[in-house]
């Protein structure tokens, strides 16, 4: 990615503020476009999806998720950076992006249409940024059906039954556990922001605009309510810092939050979602609540659990996350063991030569009358390589199958369960969950915050 660059996106989306703000701190030539009734047919015309921020860049082509856009940027422009050259930190930079992406988006959407005061003001706010100085007569009307449009995207957003309870004392918790780190570091992760620095304060950033969350922020977040400043135009302050001087305060941002929370659902919503499940019980400390799952956050928690496989390797990050919690949430759990049956001794087994690709046993696999004829030669071989090559690659050397990497079987069952949420046609699977839709302009219908609601 080169030249200049244009980003279409809105006040009240916390996507095109964590994108925004990491545009600047890289340095990077852009014209910020704000999704207007004048920019609107702009916009329709090279967007792909109805989603928000769009980055365009100098030949046209439109890039919607947030996350393909900054590590193609942090390729392409290494300095400054925004990426850790330690691996551990790196790994901890996206799992508190992730956080931010699927959990505390949940939060803004609870805060800003749950509660009347806080929703009216957020409608007003989404007309005056789309029609500016020159609203409409029927303003109160737009207002209306923006809350009633935002309410429908409820279940989108997964925020059903209790949930919205559990986010609120998940998010004061974070609030303060945040700020004690902030007290002593400029960034998450010493004196340059990361990926999760960007989307968190993203996130933030929407917090503060709203009454309830923001009164929050300023009781128990003191240097968080600075640090969301700063972050509108970070600059690099120092190094990042090393692990074991950031562990301290950061230990309690996983312990007492991520795992506590985020870390538990974000688990059980992929496995229900390979599954096919259409719902799933999560425990919250001593509540459980019973939730469906949103196939969006599976993939993306799924592609952090891969990025585990390997980095759990690391020394210091696989101590790190054993005291947080986190390490039994980031390995896929073992596939339960299947009770055996009983040989039938009265069926003759065929012995197989190893050349055959079959192991010699005196035990039939299957429990007698039911065994298939023995496959000819290299048949088994053969079709276990098309399999690896459609998966991209063989296991690497060393990782055994329970380190959290998926068998064959696990693999071609989450491939399957990609494939249905990709055929369902939403916006789930093209970007992050949505903030708030409804505020990125009068057809709340039409363009949403990074996953088209």
């Amino acid at each position: 990615m080169s030249g200049a660059y244009r980003l279409f996106g809105a006040e009240t989306s916390a996507y095109s503020t964590k994108m925004r703000s990491y545009l600047r701190y890289k340095g990077v030539d852009h014209e910020w476009r704000a999704r207007t009734r004048e920019t609107e047919e702009e916009l329709q015309s090279l967007a792909k999806f109805a989603t928000l921020p769009v980055l365009v860049t100098a030949s046209g082509f439109a890039v919607h998720d947030t996350t393909p856009m900054i590590e193609a940027l942090e390729a392409d422009r290494p300095e400054p950076s925004a990426t850790p050259a330690d691996p551990a930190l790196a790994f901890l930079a996206s799992v508190l992006e992730e956080y931010a992406d699927s959990w505390l988006a949940k939060t803004v959407f609870h805060y800003r249409w749950t509660r009347k005061k806080d929703q009216r003001l957020a409608a007003q706010r989404a007309v005056e940024d789309y029609f500016g100085a020159e609203a409409p007569a029927d303003r109160k009307a737009l207002e209306d059906a923006a809350i009633v449009s935002m309410l429908g995207q409820m279940k989108l957003m997964g925020l059903e039954g209790d949930l919205g309870a559990v986010l609120e004392k998940s998010f004061k918790r974070f609030v303060k556990s945040l700020d004690d780190h902030l007290r002593r570091h400029l960034f998450l992760f010493g004196g340059r922001p990361t990926i999760a620095d960007f989307a968190i304060a993203g996130q933030l950033i929407q917090l503060m605009k709203d009454p309830t969350p923001s009164k929050i922020i300023e009781k128990d977040g003191e240097f968080v309510v600075k640090w969301c400043e700063f972050m509108a135009d970070p600059k690099a302050g120092g190094p990042f810092a090393a692990l074991e001087d950031l562990r301290e305060t950061l230990v309690p941002i996983f312990s007492s939050e991520l795992s506590a929370a985020f870390l538990p659902w974000a688990a059980e919503n992929l496995e229900s979602s390979l599954a096919g499940h259409e719902t799933f019980e999560v425990a919250f400390g001593r509540e459980t609540l019973t939730l469906a799952p949103l196939r969006s956050s599976a993939r993306s928690f799924r592609e952090l659990r891969r990025k585990f496989v390997t980095a759990q390797a690391l020394e210091s990050l696989k101590s790190f996350t054993d005291e947080v919690g986190a390490t039994v949430y980031l390995l896929r759990p073992p596939p339960p063991e299947r009770p055996q049956r009983e040989p039938r001794s009265d069926v003759p087994v065929r012995q197989t030569s190893g050349d055959e690709g079959v192991e010699s046993s005196s035990e039939t696999p299957s429990g007698g009358g039911d065994i298939a004829p023995a496959r000819e030669a290299g048949e088994g071989g053969s079709r276990r390589r098309r399999r690896r090559r459609r998966r991209g690659g063989q296991r690497p050397e060393g990782l055994a199958a329970d380190d959290g990497a998926d068998s064959e079987a696990e693999t071609e069952g989450e491939d399957e369960a990609e494939t249905e949420a990709e055929a369902s046609g939403g916006n789930e699977v093209t970007a992050d969950e949505p903030s708030e839709a409804a505020t990125d302009g009068p057809d709340t219908s039409s363009y949403g915050n990074e996953a088209g609601a």
